[in-house]
């Protein structure tokens, strides 16, 4: 049988006002290692209160506003901040509403708790409060109900009440993914979501040079930019790769209104495979990128069909972490999707990482206690293992 990756393991303090819950994402070890990064990268000190599934409770020595830190993140769902441990739960969360919302109807959800909601509606009209519960399913009934500025959507965690003060853009990323110009499933399918997963794994500044070398339609360089880097580069063997890419860009820059006059943007038709001829020698400070993952996987494949397919793509990886060594500075970073696939219930993977290690590299162990993450539905055929290697 598939398993899942094993949990983190719980841990459980008291929150304080300081406390902020973090609703994660599916793959929720990847949500937290994404988060550690950006708070190492903001050199933000912090300390993990809770973890359990898909929640995480996070003391933090700086406040960092809600509305760019979900924008920041690719793999959390929802910020929320701790407004008081409970006791009495409808008693307490009526009067917690009754005192943040001081003018009109209170209009509230409380996620997973459709009974208590109503308890708690009886309650604030015990206190001559109109109000109305919204029974949340999910982040668009958040955003659809204005619950944010207007309202008031809770969190229970831990015996502890939080309210959510930003939700994940998902019409944005929507829009981003499905409403570009280039799209093309053969030569590109990567998330935008999982794109700035990978983006803030690499841990870099936003002067830093940082480069896809098998950019397909251009999402980590879209995503590079609506990020704030300011040094991208991008190349695919594919000339109508680079044309979607070029699109995608321009598209960004319109839609977004982005100021561009320092953005420093190169892309280049070229195979991975001979990059160092189009890039200088330690050029590029990170590598970020999802590579030719083979051809399309139906579930009817072969084990030895799959395991050929599995033998030509560690060639192209190898070769092309050759060319990674040449043009990355010294202690450069590669964030490198390697694929594995299903086939009768059992995972055939590529195993790549002794000869990386050979050619000059280490994995630094900056992900989590894993040497990769798996980023993986179970319906799918193929699973995305993200690694993270450092040049030595």
């Amino acid at each position: 049988m598939l398993k899942s990756p094993p949990q983190l393991p719980i841990q459980t303090k008291t929150p304080t006002n300081n406390s902020r819950l973090f609703i994660l994402g599916r793959e929720s070890i990847l949500s937290i290692a994404e988060i550690k990064a950006v708070f190492l990268l903001k050199k933000i000190h912090f300390e993990i209160l809770y973890q359990k599934d898909n929640k995480l409770i996070i003391n933090a020595d700086k406040i960092i506003d809600p509305s760019w830190l979900i924008n920041r993140l690719g793999g959390t769902i929802k910020i929320c901040d701790f407004v008081g441990s409970l006791q009495n739960q409808k008693t307490q969360l009526a009067e917690i509403l009754n005192k943040k919302i001081t003018k009109g109807k209170i209009e509230f959800s409380i996620n997973g708790f459709n009974a208590l909601g109503i308890e708690v509606k009886k309650n604030l009209k015990q206190m001559g409060r109109s109000a109305r519960y919204i029974e949340s399913k999910n982040t668009a009934t958040i955003i659809y109900n204005n619950l944010i500025k207007g309202g008031a959507d809770i969190e229970i965690c831990d015996n502890s009440a939080f309210i959510t003060s930003a939700v994940q853009p998902i019409d944005d990323f929507s829009k981003r993914d499905f409403g570009r110009p280039g799209r093309d499933d053969k030569s590109g399918m990567l998330p935008p979501k999982l794109a700035i997963i990978m983006i803030n794994l690499a841990m870099q500044a936003e002067k830093n040079v940082i480069y896809d070398p098998f950019c397909g339609s251009g999402t980590v360089v879209t995503e590079a930019i609506l990020m704030g880097y300011k040094n991208i580069v991008g190349s695919d063997i594919l000339d109508n790769a680079i044309k979607d890419t070029i699109k995608n860009v321009d598209w960004i820059k319109n839609n977004y209104h982005l100021n561009t006059s320092d953005l420093n943007i190169k892309l280049f038709q070229h195979d991975a495979g001979m990059i160092s001829e189009k890039n200088g020698k330690e050029s590029v400070d990170a590598i970020i990128t999802e590579p030719y993952l083979g051809k399309p996987m139906w579930g009817t494949e072969s084990k030895t069909a799959v395991e050929k397919q599995t033998d030509e793509l560690k060639i192209l990886y190898l070769r092309a972490f050759l060319e990674f060594k040449k043009i990355l500075k010294k202690n450069g970073v590669v964030i490198f999707i390697v694929p594995r696939f299903i086939v009768k219930n059992e995972w055939v993977k590529i195993d790549c990482e002794s000869e990386i290690l050979k050619m000059g590299f280490i994995n630094d162990g900056l992900l989590s206690e894993h040497k990769h993450l798996l980023y993986w539905r179970t319906n799918q055929h193929v699973g995305r293992e993200i690694w993270r290697f450092k040049k030595v």
